[in-house]
């Protein structure tokens, strides 16, 4: 039966109902894509402290944080946790730009910070930098370190007793520490001379130095103590330097010795003979050193020797610690050196004794020194020995006093058979010959020993 009624026609029929129940649907999918393509670019931030963490904290440390983010930072903190307690240094917080943030282009930025002296004790903290992006996933970039606290400036004083010793030797000075410090000794120039604990009093410290001889004339020793945040404290103490005149001596080079040395130390190399040695004399030297007052500086903290330390049987002394050296060829000067150690020379090949007990920490070519042994004793006290022509220990025996080492030889920036014997203090070379008398080990070195810890 038809029907009839005032019904109004459709003119989408059944698609168009389907195609208006599908907005939504639609509608849907075009912001689930939107939150999708949000979130896809959505960045994590790049967090550092400009400069690096600090060795330490301290009152009012300063700090300076950096962040790079193409979106912003929404929320910056610095916090300090310490015994379970945590302080907030500092915090910024942004409003959020949850679907605005593809517009920016923020550049790097950067803040001062200063850690609150109030919320620091003595011991170690945990400091954290946390950056959160201003974008919709807003991730969390940090960074965190645990660091000692310092809260006060070291202090230093000098015992009453005065130190004697002669200009290249080695003197023993005992003084007290207190207030935050980490790193305490004698400071001569360039030089830094550690220290040591006494026995059952960590306040009380030894400090094995020298003024050595390439040290300006006028050069003073002085007690220092330092703390990780920067901080120092130094102190005159009493002392008198013996003056010692040391020999000037100058060495004509043959062409004998200069084709040896070359070709052992500079082959391959083209150019002028002359300036190939005095690189040689000068630039290697100071390389080769370097690495020998690394080894002194890491040598361990017990004494292994006991007595006086052993010379080359029978050697005669062919050059002495100190000695300045010109060196000449074909009547031009090339350079000046001093001459850290002694030479000696017995007879060719002649076995060569560890001066004391000790570790070796280098057994092989070394420069100048050519096949060299290096013996660490413990406080800083190394003794070098080279120019050897074989070598009868390798790196990490352990050696004891007057066992054969190696031979005499004439390897490296050596004319002749013999040993060049060197003693080195905590990076500087003193004379040898002072640790050989057994009087003066008695009456000056072993008292200082027996109070260590």
């Amino acid at each position: 039966m038809p029907e009839y009624g005032l019904r109004e026609p459709s003119y989408l029929g059944g698609a168009g109902r389907s195609l208006i129940a599908a907005v939504p649907v639609v509608l849907g999918l075009a912001a689930l894509g939107a939150v999708g393509y949000l979130w896809v670019k959505s960045t994590t931030p790049q967090v550092e402290l400009v400069g690096g963490f600090p060795r330490a904290m301290g009152p009012s440390t300063p700090l300076r944080i950096r962040w790079t983010n193409p979106h912003g930072a929404r929320r910056v903190t610095v916090a300090v946790e310490q015994n379970g307690v945590r302080t907030v240094a500092f915090e910024s917080i942004q409003p959020a730009i949850r679907f605005a943030f593809v517009r920016t282009a923020a550049p790097p930025a950067e803040v001062a910070v200063t850690v609150p002296k109030g919320s620091l004790v003595p011991g170690n903290a945990t400091l954290t930098v946390e950056v959160a992006s201003n974008d919709l996933r807003s991730q969390v970039a940090s960074v965190s370190r645990q660091l000692p606290v310092v809260l006060e400036k070291p202090r230093v004083s000098a015992g009453e007793e005065p130190v004697f010793l002669r200009r290249g030797g080695t003197g023993f000075v005992t003084f007290t520490v207190g207030g935050g410090w980490d790193t305490a000794g004698v400071r001569v120039g360039k030089f830094f001379f550690p220290s040591w604990p006494v026995k059952g009093r960590p306040e009380r410290r030894v400090s094995i130095f020298s003024i050595p001889p390439e040290v300006p004339g006028d050069a003073v020793a002085e007690l220092v103590a330092r703390n990780a945040i920067g901080d120092e404290a130094a102190s005159p103490f009493r002392y008198k330097v013996t003056a010692v005149k040391f020999r000037d001596r100058t060495l004509e080079l043959g062409d004998r010795l200069m084709d040896k040395v070359l070709g052992e130390l500079d082959a391959g190399t083209t150019g002028e003979a002359a300036a190939r040695f005095a690189r040689i004399n000068s630039v290697m030297r100071r390389a080769n050193d370097a690495v020998l007052a690394e080894y002194s500086r890491n040598s361990g903290p017990r004494p292994l020797w006991k007595d006086a330390f052993v010379m080359l049987p029978k050697g005669k002394a062919e050059a002495l610690f100190a000695d300045h050296r010109t060196y000449k060829y074909a009547g031009k000067e090339l350079n000046r050196e001093w001459h850290l150690g002694i030479d000696m020379a017995s007879v060719q090949q002649a076995p060569v004794p560890a001066g004391n007990a000790g570790k070796v920490v280098h057994a092989g070519r070394l420069g100048i020194y050519g096949n060299c042994v290096v013996i660490d004793h413990g406080l800083g006290v190394l003794t070098v020995y080279g120019h050897m022509s074989n070598l009868a220990v390798k790196v990490g025996d352990t050696v004891t006093r007057g066992q054969q080492i190696g031979k005499s030889g004439m390897t490296g920036l050596a004319g002749g058979d013999h040993l060049h014997l060197g003693l080195m203090v905590s990076g500087a070379f003193v004379d040898p010959v002072e640790w050989s008398f057994q009087n003066w080990m008695d009456r000056t070195v072993k008292p200082v020993l027996e109070s260590l810890e």
